[in-house]
């Protein structure tokens, strides 16, 4: 199976974690660090002068913030640590910003208990509030973001990146999502990493699971293909053509769902492929092409 594109997710995650702050807020992904062709993958917050962010995920940001985010299998490492560090010196040289006004954002998925003990050793590592850790003595004030022991309540958008939603959590961030623009990577990837569940829970529907109309309408006009008649990946079953069509219903319904109309030629150029790896990697990098015609350029 085609890996999970994590980081678009992420930053929009970020974003709408962000929201009451973002008119004080600039977010930048995949930055280049200068001419050349050299682009770190991480995310730059840039935040106005004299702001406070009461947000508890941002309250260390200072002029310039680097953020690095670990997919949820991601083995955080003492080395990963030390990049990121890195980045932050990089940026700050590269477009000569005071160091003293850089933050580091370290986010991962469970807490790295190797690399926590490894930096008690070197600095001073505080457990601030929940699931938030703040490494002191470093160049750079840093935090370690832990999205499994954040609160729910309070971080819903970075708590639910992960692959084992259960439903109840599914409607609660899906719902969430209702309104807002900046979200089509972050659902995405949501339906994506929790395919199998998403799918029990409409089949279910028919036993009398109850869904709210507005996430049902949501979820049947962006994703039908998806779902219809309980055939979500991870699933299906039946013939291989019927899988096979189901992967295509899914990537035709995902372009939908993030550009509009799709053209007939490339409806068709879809239609014909019969390669399910193939087709499950295309749906995959929708999250990633800003245009159709970036996509168009993957077929």
């Amino acid at each position: 199976m085609a890996r999970t594109s994590w980081h678009p997710a992420f930053a929009q995650a970020i974003e709408n974690e962000l929201d009451d702050s973002k008119n004080a807020l600039t977010f930048e992904t995949e930055h280049q660090l200068n001419t050349e062709p050299l682009r770190i993958d991480v995310l730059i917050i840039k935040k106005k002068r004299n702001v406070v962010i009461k947000k508890n995920i941002g309250q260390i940001f200072r002029g310039f913030n680097i953020i690095e985010y670990k997919r949820p299998d991601d083995h955080v490492t003492v080395e990963m640590y030390h990049k990121t560090q890195c980045y932050s010196r990089l940026y700050a040289s590269l477009n000569k910003v005071n160091i003293n006004e850089m933050s580091v954002t370290l986010s991962v998925a469970q807490i790295p208990r190797k690399l926590l003990a490894f930096l008690k050793k070197q600095y001073t590592v505080k457990n601030v509030q929940k699931g938030i850790y703040y490494v002191e003595g470093d160049t750079s004030p840093t935090q370690i973001l832990v999205s499994a022991e954040l609160p729910e309540d309070e971080n819903v958008w970075l708590t639910s990146l992960r692959k084992d939603l259960t439903e109840e959590q599914i409607r609660r961030v899906l719902a969430a999502t209702e309104g807002r623009e900046k979200v089509d990577a972050y659902i995405h990837t949501i339906i994506e990493a929790n395919a199998e569940t998403i799918g029990e829970l409409f089949m279910r529907k028919k036993e009398g699971v109850i869904i709210s109309e507005k996430l049902d309408g949501y979820f049947r006009e962006r994703y039908a293909p998806l779902i219809a008649e309980g055939k979500a990946i991870g699933v299906a079953e039946g013939r291989a053509e019927e899988k096979i069509e189901a992967r295509r219903n899914m990537l035709l319904a995902f372009l939908r769902g993030r550009f509009g109309k799709v053209s007939k030629n490339i409806e068709k150029a879809i239609n014909q492929m019969n390669d399910p790896i193939a087709l499950e990697s295309l749906a995959s990098r929708t999250g990633n092409c800003k245009t159709l015609e970036e996509f168009v350029a993957e077929l």
